[in-house]
């Protein structure tokens, strides 16, 4: 089986295609950072995924990138901290309400 992204029923609405897409990839990333332990010190995990990768792989500019991780906050499915200065922007990735993550 090829490697492959998990892709949630509840993004069949509501987002573009890019932002769907986006956090389909920072769900991804969010299992292995998960894996690394890569938590704050609240225990909650987080992902560092730069702006210019996710305009690489989405093929797009980065003010789209920019502008997909905009929807996908104002969403709330994630959420963006700026750490201190010359410091990666943690991005935490949340589920909507009622939503549950199960593994195979």
């Amino acid at each position: 089986m090829p490697p492959y992204l998990f892709f949630p029923w509840f993004l069949l609405e509501d987002l573009t295609l890019s932002a769907k897409l986006t956090y389909a990839l920072l769900l991804d990333r969010a299992q292995l950072s998960q894996l690394n332990g890569w938590t704050d010190e609240a225990g909650r995990v987080y992902i560092i995924f730069p702006i210019e990768r996710i305009a690489k792989i989405l093929g797009k500019s980065m003010i789209t990138a920019k502008n997909v991780l905009a929807e996908l906050e104002a969403m709330g499915l994630i959420e963006r901290r700026q750490q201190q200065f010359s410091k990666p922007t943690h991005i935490y990735v949340k589920l909507p309400d009622g939503q549950k993550v199960s593994h195979p």
